[in-house]
């Protein structure tokens, strides 16, 4: 995945058409700017993929999410069928976590 010179990594993503993955990283790079302009600092984005055996052929994932900069750590995960709305639950959550971790200091 090219994320240009946001400092976004991602794990173990799942097998997916280009497609999907295209919409995995539109929706990575949109929420890491998202959260930039909050911070206004250099952070890290962390985004570590998961598949769990279900019964039958479908799959379910999960995602965990881990936000760096000066000093915090901000995490977010979910889980469910559907890797994107996966993915973008937990992008929501860490951007409301983020938001209100700034607004505390």
């Amino acid at each position: 995945m090219n994320f240009g010179e946001r400092k976004i990594e991602a794990s173990n993503l799942p097998e997916l058409d280009s497609f999907e993955k295209s919409k995995i990283e539109s929706a990575l790079i949109a929420s890491f700017d998202k959260i930039y302009k909050i911070v206004n600092k250099e952070m890290l984005l962390n985004a570590h993929f998961k598949q769990h055996e279900a019964e039958g052929t479908r799959k379910k994932s999960s995602v965990h999410l881990k936000l760096s900069f000066s000093g915090k750590t901000i995490v977010a995960s979910d889980f469910g069928w559907d890797v994107l709305s996966v993915l973008q639950n937990a992008l929501k959550t860490l951007e409301r976590e983020t938001l209100s971790s700034v607004k505390r200091r």
